[in-house]
């Protein structure tokens, strides 16, 4: 919950040097998304334009790396949509041996983001690639498969 507390805390932080300016921002960030009143929210934004002014080169590299994250966590929700559609249709486990030589729990936290040592497990672009030739070739197993008499 977001109270003066919590903005008080913030502002200790600003002054504790053990801090990087990306840890900083990442707390704002939060603090942020917790606002429930224009007081609130012009607390947070000072504190920022704080932040900005002590460190404007760190500043902006934490602001772009959150929109690289905030992007990356979009692409990554998309996948799992895009799973979603077809999970049902392929058997996953067989994507997962067949194309990965991995375990079928290896594929299903990456589709669904599961904390594998504490951080969110993801493809990696070279698996996003193994993925989709899976999904082809499987296509073209499928598209010449014929039941013979």
């Amino acid at each position: 919950m977001f109270n003066n507390n919590s903005i008080r805390e913030t502002e200790g932080c600003l002054k504790n040097t053990n801090m990087t300016t990306r840890e900083r921002f990442e707390q704002l960030k939060a603090l942020d998304m917790n606002v429930r009143s224009a007081i609130e929210q012009e607390k947070v934004n000072i504190e920022l334009e704080k932040l900005a002014d002590i460190d404007p080169e760190g500043f902006e590299s934490a602001v772009m790396e959150s929109a690289r994250q905030t992007l990356y966590d979009a692409k990554s929700l998309t996948i799992k949509k895009q799973m979603s559609q077809i999970s049902d249709i392929v058997s996953m486990s067989y994507i997962a041996k067949t194309y990965f030589s991995k375990s079928s729990s290896w594929l299903s936290q990456r589709i669904n983001q599961l904390d594998v040592n504490g951080k969110p497990a993801r493809f990696l672009p070279e698996e996003i690639e193994v993925l989709n030739f899976a999904f082809k070739d499987i296509s073209k197993k499928v598209g010449k498969f014929r039941i013979s008499c």
